[in-house]
């Protein structure tokens, strides 16, 4: 039998010796999490630290550049100060005994950095450090060969040990690249956007390139909200099962996934159900959601695969069962309130299916009252609104079915006349002003949030 367990992991971006990074709050992000209990200061007290591909090479680099200072190229003024310091130590060295201590101040970081290295090279007596609350200033002491070689091996042996330390969650993540695994989300667009940034390398200028990108890392995506709107729909002509899934909410399909129509069905894989109560934690927490989203992508899974293989031989199913029968849903990310209904990471993004704009006008050349059109047009399910004059305005609708059904209700409304907008060529900015959350908006804000946590 089948068992699925979490890990729940909180991440931070930590401070060490090695680096040091700015994190921005925003205001309503934090108000919002607080509203929803979550723990900051477990956040910021135990959070695994994090950094990207990127930030590991820089920090190497920067690593190797101290090590190797000395092929920079220097001006008259700073080579004549670092030939007279190393003449200086030539008769200092022949004169002192292991275990003597000089200090040296090298003006600047750049020059302690240089001066530093030629010492390493050209003295294998002398041991120099740089105290790390003095950028300019050098400590150097008088040791043997043995002591030499020693250092220099443990120097590497700390900066490996440090780096591992504050590479972090990102071991996780390479595993994942490394393995192939799956990544499962709910409308994961944007985590994928911060999982990029923050674990890989910084978004690539173009959001064709971070499809491309992002599918060689990961090749395998699901997204349970786009899965729920194709099962739905396959649903409609199953007369037994067509109401068996209503909402797409993340929490709703979690309780509809739990009902005994899914949970009870036959070789149901075990899952531990105490999501929250052993971390605390409730829904919008991302390890609470996570466990969630785990949760709605195995009982769907099996549910389906039952759908599917209705033959009275059928046999327990594995998570591969489960992969290969979701084939058709892989990497295809919902977008909410798009002119798309989803994106493909590996295939042409599909048509456009979405329901036209509607657009509405006042009566009798009296002003119209977006307040008021709002609330007029609540009544038929969650639409955008933006105004377009003092007497009209634009209205975006989530299905076909919605804005057939607006249309008739409205035909004699007693202050409003409701019609298809049938925009022209010079009428493209106002309907792009319309779409909401589509992909270019995701795509900007994950760029403007590159340095957020």
């Amino acid at each position: 039998k089948q068992w699925y367990q979490r890990r729940v992991r909180g991440i931070f971006p930590r401070a060490s010796n090695l680096i040091s990074r700015q994190t921005q709050f925003e205001s309503a992000a934090c108000e919002f999490l607080s509203k929803y209990d979550f723990d900051f200061n477990k956040c910021f007290y135990g959070g695994v630290p994090y950094l990207n591909e990127k930030e590991i090479n820089d920090l190497k680099s920067k690593h190797a550049e101290e090590l190797n200072a000395n092929d920079i190229v220097l001006n008259d003024v700073k080579r004549n100060f670092k030939h007279r310091k190393i003449e200086m130590l030539k008769k200092w060295t022949a004169e002192g005994r292991p275990g003597e201590v000089l200090e040296i101040d090298c003006l600047s970081r750049g020059m302690a950095l240089i001066l530093l290295s030629e010492i390493h090279d050209q003295f294998n007596d002398l041991i120099a450090e740089k105290p790390r609350a003095e950028a300019s200033l050098l400590v150097i002491r008088k040791a043997t060969l043995e002591e030499k070689l020693e250092y220099i091996e443990l120097k590497h042996e700390k900066f490996s040990r440090e780096i591992e330390k504050v590479i972090g969650f990102t071991h996780v993540v390479r595993l994942l690249k490394k393995h192939k695994k799956p990544i499962i989300g709910h409308n994961i667009l944007m985590d994928l956007l911060f999982m990029y940034e923050k674990f890989h390398k910084p978004l690539p200028e173009s959001f064709e390139d971070f499809k491309h990108l992002f599918h060689e890392q990961f090749p395998v995506i699901f997204d349970t909200r786009h899965i729920t709107s194709n099962i739905k729909v396959e649903l409609k002509s199953d007369v037994k099962y067509k109401d068996l899934i209503r909402g797409t909410t993340l929490l709703s399909l979690f309780g509809e996934c739990n009902k005994n129509s899914i949970k009870g069905l036959l070789y149901q894989p075990k899952i531990e159900d105490n999501l929250g109560e052993a971390y605390g934690m409730r829904e919008h927490n991302a390890g609470y959601d996570s466990c969630l989203v785990g949760q709605v992508f195995i009982r769907l899974a099996h549910f389906y695969c039952l759908w599917k293989n209705s033959s009275p031989n059928v046999k327990p199913f594995h998570f591969q069962d489960y992969i290969r029968e979701f084939s058709n849903f892989k990497n295809c990310l919902n977008l909410i309130r798009s002119a798309l209904s989803h994106i493909s990471l590996t295939e042409p993004d599909p048509e456009n299916k979405r329901p036209q704009w509607l657009i509405v006008a006042s009566k009798c050349n009296s002003k119209i009252n977006m307040d008021h059109v709002k609330h007029v047009l609540s009544a038929f399910g969650d639409v955008n609104t933006r105004k377009i004059d003092d007497y009209s305005c634009l209205v975006a609708l989530p299905s076909i079915g919605m804005a057939a059904g607006l249309l008739v209700e409205m035909e004699d409304h007693e202050k409003y006349n409701v019609q298809r907008y049938e925009g022209e060529n010079g009428s493209v900015t106002k309907i792009l002003i319309v779409s909401v959350v589509g992909i270019s908006v995701v795509f900007l804000s994950a760029l403007l949030l590159r340095r957020t946590l």
